[in-house]
C-alpha cells in the first residue's frame, strides 16, 4: 500500500494508477510519484505522459529542502515503486526483430515509468501454440504482437481486452486516416479487439541481373500465371542434366510452419475461389478454384521444376533463384541483399482477377494485463506516427496512415525506394483474411494439404477434399 498526500491529508491508495494532485504536505520519509505544480482536483497519472505540460517528478522529503519540494523527476532516480512492469511477446525474428526490440528499448528509455520486456515467441506458426498454452494455463505475457485473424479466436475466449473505449478517446485515431483494411484486421463482432501495426501484401521480387543473363527485359516482370510459369522455366539452368538444377526460376513458402497458406490464398482469390461459403458455415477452397490453383503451384515443383521443394539457404539473395514470392516486409532486407539497382518488385502476377492478401501484424493487450492503461500507452506509442514512419521506413512495410504516407519523410523514401511504390499500388486490390475464429482450424487444415500436394504422391484434389473433410467438422 502507497502512502499518498493530497490536499493536506494523506489518502491511501492501492492502485497503480493514483488519483492525486500536488499538495503542500508530504509525510516525512514517504517518496511517491507525482504531477509537478497540479493543484487541479482530479488529476489523473499517467505514467510517462505530460499533462497538460507538467513533468513527472520524485518526492524525496527526506533531502535537503522545504517538506513537499518536488524534485523533477530523472531517470536515475529510483522509482521501482511506481515503474509499471510489462512483458511483450513478438514474432519477429532476424533483421525485423532487431529493429522492433530497438523501438520497445526506445519507449523504454523515454517512458521511465513504463518498462517493457520483449520476446521472440517464434514464428507466429508456433507462437500461437505457446499463447494459446500459456493463457489456458492463466499465465503469458501483458502483450502480445498477433496475426490478425487471431482477434476473434481470442476475443471468443475472453483472453483479450475491447480496446474501442481506448481508441475512442484518443483523437489522433478519428477519422478514416487509417487504412480501412488495417481495422478490418482488428475488428470482430462490431469491437477492436487489437491496434494495427504492421501492414504489408504480397509481391514478387526478381533479380534484374539474371533477367537479363536470360535474355529478360527486366522491366517487364510477368502479369500472369502463365507469363510466370514461363519465366521461371527460362531462370531454371540445370547444365549437367542431373536432375538438380544449379539455378531455379522462383521460391516462395511451401510448408504450413513458413506460412504457405497466406500466399495460397492469393493464388485462390485470383482464380476467382474463396476459403469459405458467404456465412462462413461451410468451407469451399475444395472446389476447382482452389485445386486449380493448388495444381499450378505443383506443376512449378513437379513438372517445370521450376520451384525447389529444398531451395538453396538464402538462394534468392544469393542469386541462385530468380524471382521470389514473399511479403513487402522484406522490401529493406533483399534490397540490402541484391543490392537497390538489382532488384525488382513488381505486383503479384494475377489470373482470372488480381489480387494480394493483407497481412502484417497487430497488437493486442490481454485480459491477464496488469496494467491496461500502461500497455495502451505503449500500443499508442508503438503506432504514432513518428514510431510507425520509422518502422516502415526501416522494415518495408506500408506506413498505417494515409497522413504518414503523403508526408515529406515518407515521399522521400519513395524517391529513394522506388520498389516500395509497389505496396501502395496493391492496397486497392488486396483482401483482408476472415476475421472469424473458424479461420485457424480451416486454414491450418488447407496449408497441411497444400505441403503434402507438394512433398508427397498426394493430388491436389485428394489433399484438399480430405482437407476440407476434416476442416468441416471443426466449424459446425
Amino acid at each position: 500500500m502507497q502512502r499518498l498526500a493530497v490536499a493536506g491529508r494523506r489518502t491511501d491508495c492501492t492502485t497503480p494508477d493514483i488519483e492525486a494532485f500536488w499538495c503542500t504536505e508530504t509525510p516525512k520519509g514517504d517518496r511517491y510519484a507525482c504531477v509537478d505544480q497540479a493543484c487541479a482536483p482530479a488529476v489523473r497519472l499517467v505514467p510517462g505522459r505530460s499533462l497538460g505540460g507538467l513533468r513527472p517528478c520524485v518526492i524525496h522529503p527526506d533531502r535537503p529542502g522545504d517538506p513537499g519540494r518536488s524534485i523533477p523527476y530523472h531517470p536515475a532516480a529510483d522509482t521501482s515503486d511506481y515503474r509499471h512492469a510489462l512483458t511483450l511477446w513478438h514474432a519477429y525474428g532476424g533483421a525485423l526483430g532487431q529493429s522492433f526490440d530497438a523501438l520497445v528499448q526506445q519507449f523504454n528509455q523515454t517512458h521511465p515509468t513504463i518498462q517493457v520486456e520483449s520476446s521472440y515467441g517464434g514464428t507466429l506458426f508456433t507462437m500461437r501454440e505457446k499463447l494459446v498454452t500459456a493463457l489456458a494455463a492463466k499465465s503469458g505475457p501483458d502483450m502480445a504482437q498477433i496475426d490478425q485473424f487471431w482477434s476473434s479466436e481470442l476475443a471468443d475466449a475472453g483472453a483479450l481486452v475491447s480496446l474501442d473505449d481506448f481508441i475512442a478517446g484518443d483523437a489522433s485515431l478519428a477519422g478514416a486516416d487509417i487504412w480501412d483494411k488495417a481495422w478490418q484486421t482488428a475488428s470482430y463482432q462490431g469491437k477492436r479487439w487489437s491496434m494495427p501495426f504492421a501492414l504489408s501484401n504480397i509481391a514478387l521480387y526478381y533479380n534484374k541481373a539474371l533477367f537479363q543473363k536470360a535474355g529478360l527485359d527486366p522491366d517487364q516482370p510477368p502479369v500472369t500465371w502463365e507469363m510466370l510459369a514461363a519465366i521461371a522455366r527460362q531462370l531454371t539452368l540445370d547444365a549437367d542434366q542431373n536432375g538438380t538444377p544449379e539455378q531455379w526460376g522462383i521460391t516462395m513458402p511451401l510448408k504450413a510452419n513458413e506460412g504457405n497458406v497466406y500466399y495460397w490464398l492469393a493464388f485462390l482469390w485470383q482464380n476467382n475461389g474463396a476459403l469459405f461459403s458467404d456465412d462462413f458455415k461451410a468451407v469451399r477452397f475444395d472446389e476447382a478454384a482452389g485445386v486449380e490453383a493448388l495444381q499450378f503451384w505443383v506443376d512449378l515443383a513437379k513438372k517445370d521444376r521450376s520451384l525447389p521443394l529444398a531451395p538453396p539457404e538464402n538462394g534468392f539473395e544469393g542469386g541462385k533463384v530468380g524471382m521470389a514470392i514473399a511479403s513487402t516486409a522484406r522490401l529493406s532486407a533483399l534490397r540490402k541483399a541484391l543490392g537497390p539497382d538489382n532488384l525488382g518488385m513488381a505486383p503479384l502476377p494475377g489470373h482470372k482477377r488480381t489480387a494480394t492478401g493483407v497481412g502484417g501484424a497487430n497488437l493486442a493487450i490481454l485480459s491477464r494485463a496488469k496494467d491496461q492503461a500502461a500497455a495502451w500507452e505503449f500500443i499508442r506509442w508503438m503506432t504514432s506516427p513518428e514510431t510507425n514512419l520509422a518502422w516502415s521506413i526501416a522494415s518495408g512495410y506500408l506506413p498505417l496512415r494515409q497522413s504518414v504516407v503523403q508526408s515529406a519523410a515518407y515521399q522521400d523514401y519513395l524517391k529513394q525506394t522506388p520498389q516500395a511504390q509497389v505496396i501502395l499500388d496493391q492496397m486497392a486490390v488486396a483482401v483482408v483474411r476472415p476475421n472469424v475464429p473458424a479461420y485457424t482450424p480451416v486454414s491450418r487444415r488447407s496449408a497441411w494439404a497444400i505441403e503434402a500436394a507438394l512433398f508427397t504422391d498426394i493430388s491436389a484434389q485428394a489433399a484438399l477434399t480430405a482437407a476440407a473433410a476434416k476442416a468441416a467438422s471443426a466449424i459446425k
